[in-house]
C-alpha cells in the first residue's frame, strides 16, 4: 500500500512504517520478534511502539474474529438517511447497537454507512425497526454480502 508521506499529522519514518505492517499482521508479536523483522533491538520496537500508542498512531489492538463460527453469518452494508439528525449524533446512537461494528459518515443522497453482523436477515429487519422507530434513521436500504473474498484491516 503506497501511504501518502507528503502531509503526514505524525512523522514516521521507514522504521516506524515497518513496525505498524508487522503489528497489524500480528498484534501479539512479542517486542523482541517484532525487532528482528524490522532490524532493531527489542527496547527500540518497544519505545517506538509506546511513542506511535501516545501519538495516537496506534488506536488499539485487535483481534480477526470469524463471525461465521460464532453465529453472526449474515453480513450486511446498510445506507442510512438520518432526517434531522446529524451524522455525528447519529452515529453515536447507532453506535449503541451491537450489530453494527462500523459506521461511517458518507457523501452523496446518504448520510451513513453501517456495516453490520447479524444471525438472520430477519434479525437485520428487526435492528432497522428499532433505529427507525427511535429516530435515528428514516431511510434505509440493505446490501446483503453474498461472499468475502477478503477483508483487510492491516497496512
Amino acid at each position: 500500500m503506497a501511504l501518502n508521506r507528503k502531509r503526514p499529522h505524525i512523522e514516521l519514518d521507514d522504521s516506524d512504517l515497518n513496525i505498524l505492517k508487522a503489528l497489524s499482521q500480528d498484534a501479539k508479536i512479542s517486542f523482541a520478534d517484532l525487532g528482528k523483522k524490522v532490524n532493531l533491538t527489542g527496547p527500540a520496537v518497544h519505545g517506538r511502539v509506546k511513542k506511535m500508542e501516545n501519538s495516537g498512531v496506534i488506536k488499539q489492538y485487535g483481534i480477526d474474529i470469524d463471525f461465521n463460527l460464532i453465529g453472526l453469518p449474515v453480513c450486511a452494508f446498510v445506507r442510512v438517511q438520518t432526517g434531522k439528525l446529524s451524522c455525528r449524533d447519529a452515529a453515536k446512537l447507532v453506535g449503541q447497537f451491537d450489530e453494527v461494528i462500523e459506521c461511517h459518515a458518507v457523501a452523496g443522497e446518504d448520510d451513513l454507512l453501517l456495516k453490520t453482523r447479524t444471525a438472520t436477515p430477519l434479525d437485520l429487519q428487526e435492528l432497522l425497526d428499532k433505529l427507525k422507530t427511535e429516530g435515528i434513521i428514516v431511510n434505509s436500504v440493505s446490501l446483503f454480502v453474498l461472499e468475502t473474498h477478503f477483508e483487510r484491516a492491516r497496512l
